[in-house]
Parts: structure tokens; sequence; C-alpha cells
């Protein structure tokens, strides 16, 4: 690119690089986004980076643009409290993005502005190693949740899997992670707080390779009545 045709794109006003720019040019280095009238950009056909001159949107808050942010708002809210958890079943610096980007994707139900969260879609971890077929919940005495699980699906996976039981508390906004049982055991026994009672807790179970630390994609197991 030469430097007066440059010029020329940009009115001949005067460049200033701005810190974190990523463009790659031989005379101004990198640079990205938005400066002053013109944006660099790079192609996703071609993988080529260029500069288009900005233009403000002529409707930039259209009923669909409004749902969208709506949506994203509401699964921010209601998955923060979850931002601890994210870490560990994700294992990623990135957790809440990929959570929120997949419950995005999956687990919103209803229409603008009143919008939800279908636990029954959420996806709490993702990965390769297999889970389990029938999955079951049901409460023993006080606030003991029992979880069992079938051990013949998913033999190809080694038995010392981990079995990862989470519970969530829609209404205290908490949610629990028990990883006390191999998966070979096939059931788990799991005091939740007493305080819960008459709670009504969405349950997920996922498996983690203990040598690896690879994960399988959850499975809601369903709707505990404490």
């Amino acid at each position: 690119m030469k430097m007066l045709s440059f010029h020329r794109f940009i009115n001949n006003n005067i460049f200033k690089i701005i810190k974190m720019s990523k463009f790659e040019s031989s005379t101004f280095g990198k640079i990205s986004g938005r400066h002053g009238t013109a944006v660099a950009m790079k192609s996703k056909s071609t993988g080529e980076n260029y500069l288009r001159l900005y233009a403000v949107p002529s409707n930039p808050k259209t009923a669909k643009q409004e749902a969208q942010r709506a949506k994203f708002g509401m699964v921010n809210s209601q998955l923060s409290c979850m931002r601890k958890l994210f870490k560990i079943t994700f294992g990623s610096k990135e957790c809440i993005h990929e959570a929120v980007s997949l419950a995005f994707k999956t687990a919103i139900i209803g229409t603008y502005p009143d919008f939800s969260i279908d636990y029954t879609k959420l996806i709490m971890s993702m990965g390769g190693v297999n889970g389990t077929g029938q999955v079951t919940v049901s409460k023993t005495t006080g606030t003991t949740a029992k979880v069992d699980w079938d051990t013949t699906v998913g033999s190809e996976s080694t038995a010392n899997d981990v079995a990862n039981l989470i519970f969530f508390n829609p209404t205290a906004k908490i949610a629990l992670l028990s990883s006390d049982v191999i998966r070979s055991a096939g059931t788990d026994q799991v005091d939740l707080p007493t305080i819960w009672t008459g709670a009504e807790i969405h349950c997920w179970i996922f498996f983690r390779n203990p040598d690896t630390l690879l994960t399988s994609t959850s499975q809601y197991i369903g709707q505990l009545q404490l």
C-alpha cells in the first residue's frame, strides 16, 4: 500500500496509531478497529487485511437488535453466578463467554422482552469423553439427593472417569459441584444445604477423565423437589 493512496483514503487526515492495533501494513505496522473515518478489517474468505470507511448505522436500534441485546443481557445476568463453576467444567479462561454463547444458541425460550432459560437444554460442560445412558435423581431423606446412572453405556471410556454432579438452585442463584465417586460406582448421594428445603433444584451430570482432564458434554438429569 503506497503512502499517498493511503492518505487519500482517509481524506488526508492525520493518522494516529491506537493502542492494541493489529492491522498488518509494511508502512504503518499493525492496527485494527476504527480510526477516524476508517475501519481496519480482515476478510474471512481471503484472510487479507483492508480498510473501509466507517458509516453510522441508519437504524442502530431495530426490533431484532433490541431482542438480541435483551437475550445476551438476560443470559449474562442468569449465568454470572456460575462463573467459578464454569472455570472448572469448561477448564478455560474464557469459560463464561463459552457458557453464555452455548446458552444463547440452545437454551433461550420466550419472546422479547420475556426471555428465560430452559435449564433442560443448558450445557454445563462440553467435551469428547463418553457420557452415560439413563440417569435419575431422587431425594432420600432431608435434603440428600441420590443420583444413579447407567454404567454399561460409555464402557469404552475408563471406568475410573470421575462422575461430576451439578446442583443449581435458581432462586438462591447458587450452584454446587460434587465429584466424589468414579463412573463405575453408578451411584452417589450428596447432602445439599438444609436451607434449600422446599426448593426446586436443577441437576446435571458429566464425566472427567483423571488422566487427560477432558470432560464429557453435560447431561441434564432432571428437577428435584427438596
